[in-house]
């Protein structure tokens, strides 16, 4: 349930993501169905993925265990694959922390050296 927060407070900052030179993704860990279902419901303005084997979580040490607790991860990859962000929560009351996190990346793409 806390993801979808997330995922909207990163849907208000959709437009500075775009001007920025950057693009928004999210994955699910589910099927397709319901990768579409989701994306149906909230209307987000980017792509909702669907994972049904997890690849992509187990690839960036994403979990979910039987009682549903979930470890998720927000992830910022520039423009030739080096990723500059990277942080995986179990606790998803994090989301406006991070997502705070990840806009300052964005307003101060590219870093300065």
């Amino acid at each position: 349930m806390q993801c979808r927060f997330h995922v909207g407070q990163l849907g208000r900052y959709y437009d500075e993501f775009n001007k920025a030179g950057f693009q928004i993704l999210v994955i699910l860990g589910e099927s397709l169905e319901k990768a579409i279902n989701y994306r149906d419901l909230f209307k987000f303005p980017f792509p909702i993925l669907a994972d049904p084997e997890r690849a992509i979580y187990h690839q960036f040490e994403m979990t979910k265990n039987f009682i549903g607790l979930q470890r998720t991860a927000s992830i910022v990859i520039d423009e030739i694959g080096v990723i500059r962000y990277l942080k995986r929560v179990y606790n998803p009351m994090t989301w406006l922390q991070e997502s705070q996190e990840i806009i300052r990346i964005v307003q101060n793409w590219p870093p300065h050296k």
